[in-house]
Formats: C-alpha cells, sequence, structure tokens
C-alpha cells in the first residue's frame, strides 16, 4: 500500500528542547526515580516493547504512570499477531494492542477486529501528517490505529568500515556497484552482509527490496494481494536476483535473528545488514553509534529506481472485544497520541523516527537520515508480513524463505509451492 507522497518534517525518537522537552525530562525523572502511582488501569498488548527494542515494560509502566494511569503491558509473540490475529482479538484481548498498517490493518477492520478510533484522531489528528492518518484508515473512511513510529528499511553500515575499504556509500546506486562493494569488502576478509533469520521474518524486508527493485511496485503489491501468482517468472527474477547476494553473507544466517545478525556489524565483523532503522537501538556506546549510518537499497532496474522503500508503520488499535474497560482505553489511545508521550519516548529511543509530527525536528544524524530515505520515496510498503495475508505470510513465507536462503536450488520448487498454498487458503 501506499501511504501517499511525502512525510513531512516527523522525528521518531528525537532529542527535546523548549515547554515540550519540560514535560518528557518529568517523565524521565519518574523513570530514574522508579515512581509509581495508582491511576486508571489498562492493559497493553506487545510484541515489540523491551530492553532493546524500546522502552523497557517498567519504564513505560512508569511513563504511563505519569499520565495518571496504572499500565500493565503483557508481551505477546509475534506469530499470535501474524497468523492468529482473529482469535486473539475476539477472545480476552488486551484494552489496548500493538499493531502495524498495510494489509495486516487492513485485514483486521475488514473483519471487525478492531475499533473506530475516530473519537481519539478528532483530539490528537493535528499531531499527525495527513499520510499517517490515511494508512491508519479503513475503506469506510475511519480510523482504526494510532500512529506512534515508522521504521524504515535500509542498508545499515559503520562508516568507518567503508573508510578503510576505500569505498563511497554514495556511489552505490546500482546493483552492479552494491555487488562490487560486496567483492571488495569480502577481498578485506570482511563478511560484506550480516543476515539473519531465525526468527523467520527478518528476510522478509530484503525480498521486498529485491521484488520492488527488479518488478517494481504494482508487481509487488499484486503478488502480495494474489492478483498475480508466485508462478510468475518474474519471481523467479526475483530470486535470482537475490540469491546473487549469498556469496556476500554470513553462512549462519539461520542460526542468528535480526540482533544477532546486526552484532556481527556492530563488532565490525561484518560491513552492512539490510534491516529497519531499530537496528540502531544495538549501539549503546554513542562513539559506536556516531559510526552508524545507512543507504538506500540499490537500484536493479533503471525501470523502477529506488522509488520504492520498506518503511512499516506501527501503532497502537483497541479491540472491539475488549469492551469492559473502553472507556480507559480510548483516554489511554489519547495519550498515546500526545506530545507529552512522543516527547519523553523520543528521548528514551533518540534513534527513532516518531510518527508524531509536532515534535521538534531531531538532532540526530541517524534520525535525519532516516526522515531524507523517507521523504525522497514515492511509495511504501510495510515489510511482506504486514502487506499480505497473515495466515500466509507467518505459516507459509517465512519457512519458504528459510529454505530458500539453505537451498536456493530449489527456487522454483519454493514458488510453485507458495502458488499452491496460496490457492488453498480459505476465502476471506
Amino acid at each position: 500500500m501506499t501511504d501517499g507522497s511525502q512525510d513531512g518534517s516527523i522525528s521518531r525518537r528525537s532529542l527535546i528542547a523548549g515547554a515540550v522537552a519540560t514535560t518528557g525530562f518529568l517523565a524521565l525523572d519518574l523513570f530514574r526515580s522508579g515512581a509509581s502511582a495508582l491511576g486508571k488501569p489498562v492493559t497493553l498488548g506487545s510484541y515489540h516493547l523491551g530492553p532493546v527494542d524500546r522502552l523497557s515494560n517498567k519504564d513505560f509502566a512508569a511513563l504511563a504512570a505519569r499520565a495518571g494511569f496504572e499500565l500493565k503491558v503483557n508481551e505477546i509473540e509475534r506469530l499470535i499477531l501474524q497468523s492468529q490475529v482473529s482469535s486473539y482479538m475476539q477472545s480476552n484481548p488486551d484494552d489496548l494492542v500493538e499493531y502495524g498498517t498495510g494489509y495486516r490493518l487492513q485485514y483486521a477492520i475488514a473483519r471487525g477486529l478492531v475499533a473506530d478510533l475516530s473519537d481519539v484522531w478528532i483530539k490528537v489528528g493535528k499531531n499527525f501528517a495527513r499520510n499517517y492518518k490515511s494508512s491508519s484508515t479503513g475503506s469506510d473512511g475511519k480510523p482504526y490505529l494510532l500512529p506512534l513510529a515508522r521504521y524504515p528499511w535500509a542498508v545499515m553500515y559503520r562508516k568507518s568500515i567503508f573508510k578503510a575499504a576505500g569505498i563511497e556509500p554514495p556511489t552505490i546506486v546500482t546493483w552492479l556497484d552494491f555487488i562490487n562493494a560486496c567483492k571488495i569488502l569480502k577481498s578485506k576478509g570482511l563478511t560484506p552482509i550480516a543476515m539473519g533469520d531465525s526468527s523467520g521474518w527478518e528476510a522478509l524486508g530484503t525480498f521486498d527490496f529485491v521484488n520492488l527493485r527488479t518488478n517494481g511496485y504494482k508487481f509487488h503489491t499484486d503478488l502480495m494481494s494474489g492478483r498475480t501468482s508466485w508462478n510468475d517468472a518474474r519471481v523467479q527474477k526475483t530470486f535470482r536476483n537475490w540469491e546473487s547476494m549469498f556469496p556476500y553473507q554470513n553462512s549462519n544466517a539461520l542460526e542468528l535473528d535480526w540482533a544477532g545478525a546486526g552484532r556481527l556489524v556492530l563488532q565490525n565483523k561484518a560491513a552492512m545488514q539490510v534491516m529497519g532503522a531499530f537496528h540502531a537501538q544495538l549501539y549503546t556506546d554513542p562513539s559506536d553509534l556516531a559510526d552508524l549510518a545507512l543507504f538506500p537499497f540499490p537500484e536493479i532496474s533503471k525501470a523502477h529506481h529506488r522509488a520504492s522503500l520498506v518503511a512499516p508503520l506501527e501503532g497502537f488499535v483497541i479491540p472491539k472485544a475488549a469492551q469492559k474497560n473502553i472507556s480507559n482505553a480510548r483516554t489511554f489511545a489519547q495519550w498515546l497520541g500526545s506530545t507529552e508521550f512522543a516527547s519523553a519516548f523520543s528521548q528514551q529511543a533518540p534513534t527513532t523516527l516518531m510518527a508524531n509530527g509536532a515534535l521538534p525536528a531531531s538532532d540526530n544524524a541517524f534520525v535525519r537520515q532516516q526522515s531524507a530515505l523517507v521523504k525522497s520515496s514515492k511509495y511504501f510498503t510495510q515489510s511482506l508480513d504486514r502487506d499480505t495475508r497473515p495466515d500466509f505470510a507467518g505459516p507459509i513465507v517465512q519457512p519458504a524463505f528459510q529454505s530458500f536462503l539453505k537451498n536456493p536450488g530449489d527456487k522454483k520448487k519454493i514458488a510453485a509451492n507458495l502458488a499452491t498454498q496460496w490457492i488453498g487458503l480459505p476465502a476471506v
């Protein structure tokens, strides 16, 4: 799905100044003191909050307490929201749930799994650019998600490694440029590309980029929606291009998750990783973070250039089945859309591109790179596990891509199996 034309001046975990910052620092004082207060009870189901990913549950609860809420964060397995979202949302869901946009959101809206947040948007909508609301809206024109942050994917790299190898990242524009850079890095004794796919979802963004660059945005969205078959010859072209990266990857990709592969770059054992900007959250030493940068995934076909960007947008929804505490849930959602929350959150995670556009422009170089990448892109996808059916992406595509990483010679059989399994899915 496309989010519209371009993002405005948005920062996602920026350093805050002025009056906005004052509120955030008060919240951070609460983090440090460990203070807590009883307030309106609310539960939030999350698959992404943690000491590495973003806020710790303890810190998030402390921030919520400062705003008058007694928050309990419950961890959700990512696979549940990928392949079992209907049963989770309709059983005994949390008051709010962390969720993504794209097909995943439209799927939930069409099945009546999530509540209309029009009343919340009336109060906080001024804080978000138009394309954020359009991404959060169903076909009925009503918004169902409160956006938190965007995670653009790109090639993450350490500047010092490329400098030592004599490679200028801005000159890496075409696929030939990229492969030649990989050859140089490999000749220096480095693993050019860090790949980890033990959890199954990590390789999806790489496939998306290769497919978008090889066949274009329309073909990619048609493939995700089933309008085009996985048996299409163009899928094999994507697989062949993707396979050309394999000689430059670590051989234990299926034994590492995204963070394990990212640490290879952090430890100067690998030169780069194709990953979301959350890669930066591994860099806890300021000197390491200052050495981190990104460049756009290279062009494969001149017809499609680098116009498309894999840039998942995440936020929060209220399950329609969670009616017992609906008043507190809506009040909490309104607070999540406030500048007060965004400013405090961004201080805890200063490398994140926040969705809230009311924040001052970030002075974090990595955030500015993300923002520039988003502004330069014409089309946006959310990554495969959000842009196709959840009962297809998680249980079917992810193990298929793991098989491809292990045995790329089976690409025709893998594509044929994906085509067959798509046809066998229940009607929606």
